[in-house]
């Protein structure tokens, strides 16, 4: 027999044997091997070895399987090898030790492991200064992460993509990268994929360049990490140099010529290089030859050849004034240069970059002096002249002068020389140069002529008048001369053959200076002035003029007469008194009020003996002050002046009105007293009163009072009362002429109440409700108050206060249709009460009824339009108002109808000081106009019952004891039948569910 059992997933197959013992068929079992020991699998990518040590028993085979491979195999040795695998994949291994009938098999031994992963492909490194980025292919039908491994830097991280960055490296340095693919279970590997790379150099720092004319020399900062050599390229000629250190000397270059110098650091595989690091730089121009210069007085022409290389410019330095010029040619022309100075000219190629210099070549050379400029000659005396000159732009110089009459050659330092030993008036020529400091290079000369001075005048005279003056003078002997004649201070200059000239148009009162002098030939050569002073007579004063100072003084004045500066004679007619002043005015004191003087006034030269024509001037002087000054009689309009009578023949007075804002009239009289008529009322004036002397123009001293107007009624002043607001309105047209203020009081007040000019009207607050009060206006001003205006004036009403709470009823009768109560009036303190209005509703859960319920009728109540309704308006005859509810009575448009029986109502009472209805108040068809009626309404009442109307009560008395005795038979009925029932139930022994 063959049993087959199944235990962990392994199906064991079971043989059983029979014997014949005594006619019976005994079953005969095989033993069962025992378990393999010490099973260890070692995998690889597609197979794996599997061993382990036999059982107890010998004699045995094994099986062995491979479950997620579905592999069975058999064997008799204690090894087996399994083919076939998928790599990175769990495998569960199992071995089996079987009897020799090839049935019976022990217990099976399990292990479970994954194959090696394949190894990883196509790894590739790609690597930067300071990190690798790697890639590869994943091993084909592997489920796997991945372990990388940096060898030299000592880093190892896992992945599960087929790429990995990895940081924190060294530049130039060689790495050991390798991945390895590892199963689930993070333990079996495979084969790692292996790659050696250097990481990328970094590029050099701080290159420098030095050059001369052929080389270079280039010096640089090796970069951070490992070690490198450098290649060197002089990419323009395509060289290439290399070095282990960190400077080169690249020579064989040709002058003034760009080179690009590049510079890379190469890592020791002599393939992995970091970024370059190029410069770019000329090396050095040589040196011009057969440098020359050619000199102007501002200008130098300077040549040279050009040097051996490549294109340059040229920088030309001018020493002397540090000017630099640049020229792409071999020549150049300086110029703005000083005269007469010496340069250094120093010239440098440049290479095109405009930087980088050959050596200079220099030469030295003095410009051209200038030719002197501004040459005076002034003929010094009779014998001798004086040459003078400006030295000319440039530098320091020396001057040759020539002496053209008889060739004689003086030599200066100076820009002036003196030259002496000549005849009087005679001409001259000479000619002058200047000469640099190398005593050598001579400007061009420059020729002067010049006479010597004429002899001296004799016997000058001068005969003045006012305007003119006559001067004559001795002829000179022996020269050619003519003669002129100079007034000194003046721009007049005359000249003449004569020994005499008229001079005209001359200032009066002036102090003249007449000079004459021989001139020479050429009209310019002088010489030595003859002088004599001279005043001319002054004019007469002009514009004169007199004041009167004072009572005792007077102030006479007038403009100086046209001439020179004068002082003044004033004559006192009246007592042939004499004062002399320097000014063009002059105070005269000590003299009578109101009084006429006469003056003469004449003006004198400053020798004080030449004497002008005399001016005479009358003049008063000022009478005395107005004393007693009053203001006597005040109205709203005129102000009554008054004074004491000021001593003095013909003496008046002036006076002047003023407001505070300007001038307002003037007004004369010859009497002691004046009413100013006209002004305005509630105005300050000032009044300034003066005597005026017998000519009508000489004022006394003012005397100024100030008065004011009494102040003017407000106009068309009246009040209003609004309705709703216990105030009161003021209004009024201002009053004439000013006012500071209006004052207001009201009767039954403690206020005064203020209005300033901004407004015409004033508002009273905080008053009664229809109440009547006295309104008096009072005008404020500088002067008295104004006389009162009176107002009579009423607050307007507003809605009366009713009673806090329900409605306090007072009943007196209730029937069913009708209810009849009294209350208590309301007050009457915001206004007379006009009108109760009634209201009655059945809804029973209303506290107070709301404005529309005064628009509702009785009608509106039983169309059951509204639960409140309006059922009658009275007028208040007593304290105590009486009303009947339900009577039918008619109210303007409300009725009032009967009430309900049994039914539960409600009272609320509305108080008027002002009912207004929707039409005329006598059409019966009206309602109240809630918007314009002043009203309050009460709380509704407590509940008042109606009963029931009498003849109802009898018949429901009876109806109700017949329905009383018809239920009572029912019951009776009732009852018999159901204890009937009960014993035929109880006979039949069947029983009944019975809820109680």
């Amino acid at each position: 027999m063959e049993l087959f059992v199944t235990t962990g997933g392994i199906a064991f197959r079971i043989l059983l044997g029979f014997f014949l013992i005594s006619n019976f068929q005994v079953p005969f079992v095989q033993s069962q091997p025992g378990p393999v020991g010490n099973l260890t699998v070692v995998t690889s990518t597609t197979s794996a070895s599997l061993s382990w040590t036999t059982t107890a028993q010998s004699n045995v085979s094994y099986i062995v399987m491979v479950v997620e491979a579905n592999k069975t195999s058999s064997t008799n040795s204690t090894s087996a090898n399994v083919t076939g695998l998928i790599p990175a994949t769990r495998y569960t291994f199992t071995v089996s030790a079987v009897a020799q009938d090839n049935q019976t098999v022990g217990s099976n031994a399990i292990i479970i492991k994954y194959t090696k992963p394949g190894p990883v492909g196509n790894l590739t490194v790609v690597t930067s200064t300071t990190s690798a980025s790697l890639s590869w292919t994943t091993p084909a039908q592997s489920n796997v992460s991945y372990i990388v491994m940096v060898v030299e830097a000592n880093k190892t991280s896992s992945t599960n993509s087929t790429s990995a960055n990895v940081t924190g490296l060294i530049p130039a340095t060689s790495y050991t990268f390798t991945v390895t693919a590892v199963a689930q279970d993070n333990q079996t590997v495979g084969s790692s994929a292996t790659i050696i790379k250097y990481t990328i150099p970094d590029t050099v720092g701080n290159l420098t360049f030095m050059a001369s004319t052929t080389s270079a020399s280039l010096s640089w900062n090796p970069p951070n990490g490992g070690n490198v050599t450098y290649r060197v390229q002089v990419v323009d000629i395509g060289r290439i140099l290399w070095t282990n250190i960190s400077s080169i000397n690249v020579t064989d270059l040709t002058p003034a010529t760009s080179y690009t110098f590049s510079v890379t650091a190469v890592a020791l595989d002599n393939q992995t290089e970091g970024s370059n690091v190029t410069i770019t730089q000329y090396t050095q121009p040589g040196t011009v030859g057969n440098l020359k210069v050619i000199v102007s007085n501002t200008s130098a022409a300077v040549f040279w050849n050009p040097p051996y290389g490549g294109n340059v410019t040229y920088k030309v330095m001018v020493w002397g004034n540090g000017e630099i010029f640049w020229t792409n040619s071999s020549s150049i022309n300086v110029t703005d240069l000083f005269p007469a100075t010496n340069y250094t000219f120093r010239v440098t190629a440049v290479t095109l970059d405009n930087q980088t210099e050959g050596i200079s070549a220099t030469i030295t050379r003095y410009t051209l002096p200038n030719v002197i400029v501004n040459p005076t000659s002034v003929a010094l005396s009779t014998s001798s002249i004086s040459l003078n000159w400006n030295q000319p732009i440039g530098g320091s110089v020396t001057y040759k002068v020539y002496l053209l009459n008889n060739g004689t050659v003086v030599l200066t330092n100076m820009p002036s020389i003196n030259v002496t030993g000549l005849m009087p008036a005679t001409s001259y020529r000479f000619s002058v140069s200047a000469v640099a400091q190398d005593n050598k290079t001579e400007g061009n000369n420059v020729t002067m002529t010049q006479y010597t001075k004429p002899g001296p005048i004799g016997n000058l005279t001068v005969t003045a008048s006012s305007t003119f003056a006559l001067v004559s003078w001795n002829l000179l002997n022996g020269s050619s001369v003519t003669y002129r004649v100079m007034v000194v201070g003046t721009s007049k200059i005359f000249w003449t053959n004569s020994s005499s000239i008229t001079v005209t148009d001359l200032i009066p009162a002036t102090n003249y200076t007449f000079r004459v002098t021989a001139v020479a030939l050429d009209n310019q050569t002088e010489g030595s002035s003859a002088t004599i002073e001279q005043y001319t007579l002054p004019n007469v004063i002009v514009n004169p003029t007199s004041v009167a100072l004072s009572t005792s003084s007077i102030s006479l004045s007038w403009s100086p007469p046209y001439g020179g500066s004068v002082t003044y004679r004033v004559y006192l007619l009246n007592s042939g008194t004499v004062l002399l002043t320097n000014m063009p005015s002059i105070n005269v004191t000590g003299l009578m009020p109101a009084t006429s003087y006469r003056f003469s006034v004449s003006a004198v030269a400053q020798d004080n003996k030449t004497e002008g024509n005399n001016v005479t001037i009358t003049q008063y002087t000022k009478p005395v002050k107005v004393e007693q000054l009053n203001t006597t009689t005040i109205t709203e309009t005129s102000i009554l002046l008054s004074w004491h009578q000021v001593q003095g023949v013909n003496v008046s007075y002036k006076i002047i009105v003023l407001d505070q804002q300007s001038y307002i009239s003037t007004f004369y009289t010859s009497t002691s007293f004046f009413n100013v008529t006209g002004l305005s009322s509630g105005t300050s004036f000032s009044f300034n009163v003066t005597a005026l002397a017998a000519d009508n123009s000489t004022e006394g001293y003012p005397n100024t009072i100030t008065g004011c107007t009494n102040a003017a009624q407000v106009q068309n002043a009246d009040c209003f009362g609004p309705d709703n607001n216990p105030v009161l309105n003021i209004t009024w047209q201002p009053p004439s002429g000013s006012y500071s203020e209006i004052n207001i009081s009201i009767s039954n007040t403690q206020g005064l109440y203020t209005a300033f000019p901004s407004n015409n009207f004033y508002t009273v607050y905080n008053l009664k409700y229809a109440a009547n009060y006295t309104i008096r206006i009072t005008t404020i001003s500088c002067g008295e108050k104004s006389s009162d205006v009176v107002l009579n004036c009423k607050t307007g009403i507003s809605s009366p206060p009713v009673p806090s709470g329900p409605l306090n009823l007072n009943v007196k009768v209730i029937t069913y249709q009708t209810v009849t109560f009294v209350f208590k009036s309301f007050s009457n303190e915001n206004g007379n009460i006009d009108a109760y209005a009634v209201i009655v509703t059945s809804d029973t859960g209303s506290t107070t009824p709301n404005n529309l319920s005064l628009t509702k009728t009785y009608t509106d109540y039983n169309n059951k339009n509204t639960d409140s309704y309006v059922t009658a308006i009275i007028t208040p005859v007593s304290e105590e108002p009486t009303v009947i509810i339900g009577d039918g009575t008619a109210y303007y448009g409300y009725t009032n109808g009967v009430l309900a029986a049994t039914k539960a109502y409600r009272i609320a009472v509305a108080a008027f000081t002002k009912l207004t209805l929707s039409g005329n108040r006598a059409s019966n068809g009206n309602l109240i106009d809630t918007a314009k009626s002043y009203f309050s309404i009460t709380q509704f009442s407590n509940t008042i019952n109606i009963p029931e109307n009498p003849a109802v009560i009898g018949g429901a008395v009876g109806g109700t004891l017949a329905a009383l005795l018809i239920l009572a038979l029912l019951t009776a009925i009732l009852f018999i039948y159901w204890k009937r029932r009960s014993k035929k139930l109880s006979s039949s022994g069947n029983t009944v569910p019975f809820n109680k």
